[in-house]
């Protein structure tokens, strides 16, 4: 019996995270790029790199700055306007740095 009462508790806290993130109203931001172990940050904080990101990024409603870093490539910015629990996908080309 006690069982039972601690698995239905487990299962509605369960539940009510699910609806309260799908309720959040947090938008994805999917990005691709030709440069795919390039450094992602997101207004200005350290996200991942890009090959770990491939269900995208959750984040807020609004503008956000988007920045791309490698090492042997030209840092690359964008500023991406992004609507509430939208899935928005972003190619971002990176420019080689010269030898």
């Amino acid at each position: 019996m006690i069982r039972a009462v601690a698995l239905v508790s487990l299962l509605a806290a369960c539940a009510g995270g699910a609806a309260q993130r799908a309720s959040s109203g947090k938008a994805v931001l999917v990005i691709t790029s030709n440069v795919p172990d390039a450094q992602v940050y997101l207004d200005g904080r350290f996200i991942a790199p890009l090959d770990t990101l491939a269900g995208g990024i959750a984040v807020e409603a609004g503008t956000h700055r988007l920045e791309l870093r490698h090492e042997d490539y030209f840092s690359t910015y964008r500023e991406v306007q992004v609507a509430r629990a939208a899935r928005q996908r972003l190619a971002v080309d990176m420019a080689a740095v010269l030898p």
